[in-house]
This record gives C-alpha cells, sequence and structure tokens, in this order.
C-alpha cells in the first residue's frame, strides 16, 4: 500500500471529484462508491463540503484546509471493504488526524486495475485543537503505510519495475548522488526556497529543472548530473514533495532567532567602599 497526498482550499471542488461528478472528469456509474463519512450529515458533495469550509473558517491560520490522499494497493491484491475502512482510520490515526476528531469522506473508484480509496480531511479539527500538519509527509507517509499493511497483513509494496536502462551504472551512480545532496539540503535548518535550493544543487555540479504551472505553482523538477538526466521520481523528490519541504522551510527571521547569539549582559563595576573608621 502508498499514499500520496496533495492539499487544496476547495472541498466542493474535491468532494465532487471524489465522488465522480466533476465536469470533464465524471466517472462512469459503479466506478465510485462512497466507502467512509465521519462527523459530517448529508448525501451531496455540495453539503458535506458547506460543513467542512463552515469548521475550516474558524481558523484564521489554515489557508488550504482540504487534505486529499490516495492510498492504493498493489495491481491484482484481493482488499476486503472491511480493510479499506480500517486502513483509512489507521491512516488518519497515525497522521495526526483521528476520524473522532477530524470530518472525513472517503471515496472509493474502481476505475484501474489495482484497488485505490480517495481520502478527504478537513485539516481543521471539530475540538478547535491544533490542525493536521503537512511538514514532512513524504518522509512519514512511507513509514505509515508499511506499518499499516503490517497490521492489517496486507502486501508490501511492490518493487519498482526495472529496465536495462534503469540499472545502467552511470545513472545509477548520478542517481545515488543528487538522492544523498538532495536528503542534505532538505534536512538543513536554514534552508530556503527554489531559487536557494537551485544555487546549492549547482555548486555541487547538479543542474535543476523546475516545471510549473500558469498559477506559478510548483509541479515538476529534473536533475542532471554529469551529463545524466535524472527525473525527480527516480531519487524520491517529485514537485509537490519538494513543494511542499519549500514551503515547511523556517524564514529568516525564525533562522536568524534561532542562531543569534545571546547578547552578553555588562558586568556591573563593584561598589566603592569608603575608607575604615
Amino acid at each position: 500500500m502508498i499514499a500520496k497526498t496533495v492539499t487544496g482550499s476547495d472541498f466542493e471542488g474535491a468532494l465532487t471529484y471524489g465522488a465522480g461528478l466533476r465536469k470533464g472528469k465524471a466517472k462512469e456509474p459503479g466506478e465510485v462508491q462512497p466507502l467512509y463519512i465521519s462527523n459530517l450529515v448529508g448525501a451531496t458533495p455540495q453539503l458535506m463540503a458547506q460543513q467542512m469550509q463552515s469548521v475550516a473558517s474558524e481558523s484564521r491560520r489554515i489557508q488550504k484546509p482540504v487534505w486529499h490522499t490516495v492510498l492504493s494497493w498493489k495491481a491484482g491484491e484481493v482488499v476486503t471493504e472491511a480493510q479499506k475502512v480500517a486502513a483509512v482510520k489507521r491512516y488518519c490515526e497515525l497522521m495526526g488526524a483521528p476520524v473522532a476528531r477530524h470530518q472525513v469522506v472517503v471515496y472509493e473508484h474502481k476505475d484501474k486495475q489495482h484497488a485505490h480509496v480517495h481520502i478527504y480531511l478537513n485539516r481543521v479539527p471539530l475540538d478547535g485543537g491544533p490542525a493536521l500538519r503537512t511538514s514532512n509527509n513524504f518522509y512519514r507517509q512511507p513509514a505509515i503505510t508499511k506499518q499499516i499493511s503490517e497490521e492489517l497483513g496486507m502486501q508490501p509494496l511492490p518493487e519498482r519495475r526495472q529496465s536495462i536502462k534503469d540499472v545502467d551504472p552511470s545513472k545509477e551512480l548520478a542517481r545515488e548522488a543528487i538522492r544523498e545532496a538532495v536528503q542534505r539540503l532538505l534536512t538543513e535548518q536554514g534552508r530556503g526556497g527554489e531559487s536557494w535550493f537551485q544555487e546549492q544543487l549547482r555548486r555541487q555540479q547538479i543542474a535543476v529543472r523546475y516545471t510549473h504551472d500558469k498559477g506559478g505553482v510548483l509541479r515538476g523538477v529534473s536533475f542532471e548530473l554529469n551529463g545524466v538526466a535524472v527525473k525527480g521520481q527516480e531519487v524520491g523528490f517529485k514537485g509537490a514533495e519538494l513543494r511542499e519541504a519549500f514551503q515547511a522551510a523556517p524564514t529568516p527571521a525564525q533562522v536568524q532567532q534561532q542562531v543569534a547569539p545571546v547578547p552578553r549582559q555588562p558586568i556591573p563595576e563593584p561598589k566603592k567602599r569608603g575608607p575604615r573608621l
């Protein structure tokens, strides 16, 4: 089982897609099935979206309250409905959004050869507590899905198919060097955004190319080292994952506050004593 997550601000658009009703991307009858709903009343995506937006509006800090995760299983693996629901609940719990505290809608899509479900979470909880954090999702989710698979007796993550090109020694060396460089940079305390990341890798002879959508949002990334081109997904870092890491980076003011030396306090001069009588 694997998990892929994105965040957004449009509950109605997200749920309409999940229900297979979005215009231009509508599903055929039988390709979508409602699987699980928590803390919501209503049979339509519009009604549930209104309720989720109402709760989300109570937090002014959270600009993207929509959490959308796709849980997918290995092609050909038989997963019962009870196992899917159990996996959804456990996933929410381990990510920090137990279904008792959050609004959750889950749809199962049956338009692929592998079982997969779409989880829609409201990051803002019902009890007014802290919102579900988004930092380091791409580090946390593999371990969490592995744990769930083991707990529920599901099959392990399938190995990635390899071609002759994949196992070419020069490409394998380039992939490993790029992977290590990217991991090191993304764990730096004072890391910056896209320009900073690109410049740091350039100093290591690694070229970075970004792909943005019309709104300027980072969608894809590729690298090149010693003439060998490598896609972001080949080293474990897609555009969405880098975007998330950049968004979670501390601001310059925060970094300065963390590294600023503690000002020295002046040492008071000793009091002068008068002559003894």
